[in-house]
């Protein structure tokens, strides 16, 4: 067989295998125009009810698939700033979102509290968020060249 009949036949055979696979993936793209209350998106976590979270620097903003609904200060009693940078869903399936002036937001049986300083947070700039293997909520602060990490038992 010559060698372009046998680079033709390879060729064949793998775009017929592969354009299957190529349809089962499936990409969106959402801006404002869909519904979010900005373009720019710092985290997103998918709760264990289905959801999709993502944070905002103008919100908090939950999406069902279909629709997009923002938790902001103005709408949302317990939620202190509209400039939300991480996420993390706890075990216990509470969903708890960091602030960027260092606050923690949980969202508790769909309450929202904000934990600052008052409640003993330093107040520092965020690096992490997340949790143990005893429930308990774990922040790691970023203070200078040192990390410092805050526990949080949910109560």
């Amino acid at each position: 067989m010559p060698r372009t009949t046998v680079l033709t036949v390879i060729v064949v055979l793998y775009l017929s295998t592969a354009a299957p696979l190529a349809g089962q993936y499936r990409f969106d793209h959402w801006t404002a125009d869909n519904g979010l209350p900005q373009n720019s998106v710092r985290d997103i976590v998918q709760t264990k009810d289905g959801y999709l979270w993502f944070t905002t620097f103008d919100g908090l903003v939950r999406f069902d698939g279909v629709r997009f609904t923002v938790f902001n200060k103005s709408n949302s009693p317990g939620i202190a700033s509209n400039r939300f940078v991480s996420l993390f869903e706890d075990r216990f399936g509470d969903l708890w979102a960091t602030l960027e002036t260092g606050e923690a937001v949980r969202r508790h049986e769909g309450r929202f509290t904000t934990y600052s300083k008052a409640h003993g947070l330093p107040g520092d700039p965020v690096q992490k968020l997340t949790g143990d293997s005893q429930g308990n909520v774990i922040i790691y602060y970023q203070d200078l060249s040192l990390t410092n990490e805050l526990r949080l038992t949910p109560a």
